[in-house]
């Protein structure tokens, strides 16, 4: 624009200068010769006066329409009805508002698969970014705000109800080197009302979780450098749900294609991508744990079933959460209760959990009729599988001080205790299954 505003003042002075040389004195004092002058210029910059008034108006118009709330949701409709076409199936926004360049504003966002079942709702959702952020290689995402979403994974083959989607936005390879794309860095989301539900039919395997209220606010998220710091996080109503069956896979006799498998040895299980993760405090108010194994049977409500786990009402606080590698440690301070009627009035502790052990250090666990003290961990190979069979395949290990254990809270992994009514005070060790329980100095 600068060069451009330039180049026109120049041409104006090299008019003015050729009517000086050529009018010399005559153009100082004639009135005739200086309008003569003067037309000449006009009729040189007319053109030029004309393209740059044109070229502005037509700016103006376009920054006015694209900011003209109608103006963007006819253009948003057009886009989700030309979707819908193209994808042959329901593609829906009911209101958008946009501040160019840093605020968005989407209500009633539905994308159906192909059986026309929702894949996608959101009810509203709302994005405050850097101003100008597609200028620049790096933006904060100031806040994010999601209410009313809901998210539906499915499939009963090999093939997920959001391929059509995946098949639509990708593009073919060009074989060229991707150009690095913006960086964000994240600071304050707030979620209300969120479902996310994954129904695999093939595997066998259904997930569940869903929070009434979220809030995250943010220190540094860098996905690039693969950083998440976090200072707080509030979570109101969340649940976890796991249900794992016989799939499909195994009821069809599907043998996978043979694979090319390249032997590369990886460093862990859970976080071979090594991730940093910090979070100063998560607060936790209601929540839900649920893991279900397919069974003939119903779920035992009079003792710890291991194969239908229901922790529920979880409220307390999780500080200095840290996953590193394959570790995730945590100080907690939580009370929770369980189907089988088990009470956990409180559970403090600086916990640890890998793909091996769940490890309890200066523990302080209270129920109705006992209490634990200082160290207590459980061993297994397979979470899943052996806490199915909890009392003959989780190895526990217990270094107590001043504790004391009623025959009532023990009678609820071993029910063959239900009839003993007795306390035991324990200040020892112990070691072993639930079903070969050693111990040393102890009670």
């Amino acid at each position: 624009m600068d060069i451009t505003y330039t180049a026109f003042l120049g041409s104006v002075w090299r008019l003015i200068l050729f009517c000086i040389r050529h009018k010399q004195v005559d153009f100082l004092y004639s009135n005739n010769n200086f309008g003569l002058c003067f037309a000449h210029i006009f009729h040189k910059l007319k053109h030029k006066i004309a393209f740059f008034a044109g070229a502005l108006l037509f700016f103006l118009a376009i920054w006015l329409a694209i900011n003209y709330t109608p103006f963007q949701n006819f253009l948003v409709k057009k886009i989700a009805a030309t979707l819908s076409k193209n994808l042959k199936t329901k593609v829906e926004v009911k209101h958008v508002d946009f501040s160019l360049f840093n605020k968005m504003l989407i209500e009633g966002v539905l994308i159906e698969d192909k059986k026309q079942d929702t894949l996608l709702y959101a009810g509203t959702a709302k994005v405050n970014i850097t101003d100008w952020f597609f200028l620049k290689d790096e933006a904060t995402l100031k806040y994010i705000g999601l209410n009313n979403t809901v998210i539906n994974l499915k499939r009963s083959d090999t093939t997920w109800n959001y391929q059509f989607l995946v098949d639509y936005f990708s593009g073919p390879s060009t074989g060229k080197k991707k150009k690095q794309g913006l960086q964000l860095d994240l600071k304050t989301i707030e979620i209300e009302n969120l479902r996310f539900n994954k129904t695999d039919e093939w595997i066998g395997q259904n997930l569940n979780a869903s929070v009434k209220k979220l809030t995250l606010d943010a220190n540094n998220i860098n996905f690039d450098k693969k950083i998440v710091d976090i200072s707080t996080i509030n979570l109101v109503q969340p649940l976890f749900a796991q249900y794992n069956y016989e799939g499909n896979k195994s009821k069809t006799g599907y043998v996978s294609p043979p694979k090319t498998m390249l032997n590369i040895p990886t460093k862990y299980k859970w976080n071979n991508a090594e991730w940093a993760i910090n979070v100063n405090e998560i607060t936790l108010k209601d929540g839900t744990f649920k893991n279900d194994k397919e069974t003939e049977r119903l779920a035992f409500n009079d003792k710890f079933d291991g194969q239908h786990i229901l922790f529920h009402q979880i409220t307390g606080t999780l500080k200095n959460v840290k996953f590193l590698q394959d570790t995730l440690s945590v100080n907690l301070n939580l009370s929770i209760k369980e189907r089988s009627g088990l009470d956990v009035k409180q559970i403090e502790a600086f916990y640890k959990l890998t793909p091996e052990m769940m490890e309890f250090n200066q523990l302080n666990l209270v129920t109705n009729k006992s209490r634990l003290s200082n160290y207590y961990v459980m061993r297994y190979q397979n979470f899943n599988a052996d806490m199915s069979d909890f009392i003959h395949s989780v190895k526990l290990e217990g270094k107590f001080e001043n504790s004391k254990v009623h025959s009532d809270d023990i009678a609820i992994f071993a029910p063959t205790l239900k009839t003993w009514n007795r306390q035991f005070d324990i200040s020892g060790n112990a070691r072993g299954t639930i079903d070969n329980l050693t111990a040393k100095k102890c009670c």
